[in-house]
């Protein structure tokens, strides 16, 4: 393909001449300072900042980049400075290898009679659909997966090998669940008495709405009585656990290694890096951040940043640090003064 061809493709501007050839991408953080661009492959540079750490990126190669940059370079696709990132998405789609299948359920998955599959969805071997179970219009289901009794699977969602969906969970639409996730197992939930232990049965179950997408060895747990609930548009990274009555909103983004307690709710909005344990039953609010491997043991404010453990205001913890960094020499001081009280005047 040519670079004029994927500037049409993409509906933006090419720089250079329109027959230069293009065979895929390449990944610029991936060159030592002192490499040039591979001839004939595209780089994605939308910042100045690059070339400090790679000098020589505008020798050779292509790339897709902004109007301010274009000018540098010999080859370019050019997007506006607003749509870079949109223009990315699209090129990364164009190349994208993700196999297609052919719809319909293969004869080595395992479908109970009273499941309710679409008709364009894919079921691969090795699937196994429960009872009652509903798969939507253009779902994939990859082997391994399992789909409990009466569990609900929206149009267009993808789900990798080995997916667990417990029974009666609702899994919206054009959602992306990645390998190994279990969605619905029980809530950790018991009551002693002396010398006994008793099992809470977790009757509830699990709801993901629309646009939802979920990483790999991730858990997600049902509710006791009603539902844990993830809100539209939230993205978990890799192994990522969801305690029983959760309840997550919209546009969340949570990174892997956290643990979020049970029935705790978490705002429209709120960023949650690694490493991070939210304890149970508190609030962060929407549009709160929450710095990696940090603590939450207090409900947070909205829009606020946080680090630590405990963790605090990060404006509070800032101050705190740099506190921390002078104590040897208040301590030095403060023996000092001591020495000297215990002098004879």
């Amino acid at each position: 393909m040519t670079i004029g061809e994927l500037a049409q493709l993409l509906k933006i501007e090419a720089k250079g001449p329109a027959d230069y050839p293009i065979l895929g991408l390449r990944d610029i953080e991936r060159l030592s300072v002192d490499q040039t661009l591979e001839d004939n492959y595209i780089y994605f540079i939308e910042s100045p900042a690059v070339f400090k750490r790679h000098p020589k990126a505008v020798e050779n190669g292509a790339v897709l980049t902004v109007p301010a940059l274009a000018d540098q370079f010999k080859h370019a696709l050019v997007a506006p400075q607003a749509d870079s990132r949109l223009a990315l998405i699209a090129l990364l789609k164009h190349y994208d290898k993700t196999p297609k299948f052919k719809l319909g359920i293969s004869p080595k998955a395992i479908v109970h009679t009273s499941a309710k599959i679409a008709g364009s969805a894919v079921i691969r071997g090795g699937a196994v659909v429960m009872e009652h179970a509903v798969i939507g219009e253009r779902c994939i289901l990859y082997p391994g997966v399992v789909v409990e009794p009466y569990a609900e699977i929206g149009e267009g969602t993808v789900l990798f090998p080995c997916v667990v969906i417990g029974h009666h969970c609702v899994i919206g639409k054009n959602g992306i669940i990645h390998g190994g996730t279990v969605i619905g197992a029980d809530g950790f939930g018991f009551y002693d008495q002396p010398g006994k232990r008793y099992k809470i049965p977790q009757i509830g179950n699990v709801v993901i709405d629309d646009e939802v997408e979920i990483g790999a060895s991730c858990t997600v747990d049902r509710a006791t009585i009603e539902s844990t609930r993830i809100g539209s548009y939230t993205k978990l990274d890799d192994q990522v656990h969801v305690g029983h009555n959760a309840q997550l909103g919209r546009y969340i983004y949570i990174v892997g290694n956290t643990a979020i307690g049970g029935s705790v709710t978490i705002g429209d909005g709120a960023m949650i890096s690694g490493m991070v344990i939210v304890k149970d039953h508190l609030n962060v609010a929407p549009g709160s951040i929450i710095m990696g491997m940090s603590g939450v043991a207090q409900d947070t404010e909205p829009k606020t940043a946080y680090f630590g453990i405990p963790a605090r205001p990060a404006k509070q913890m800032h101050r705190m640090n740099a506190a921390l960094e002078r104590l040897p020499e208040l301590l030095a001081k403060v023996q000092e003064l001591e020495e000297s009280l215990k002098r004879p005047a």
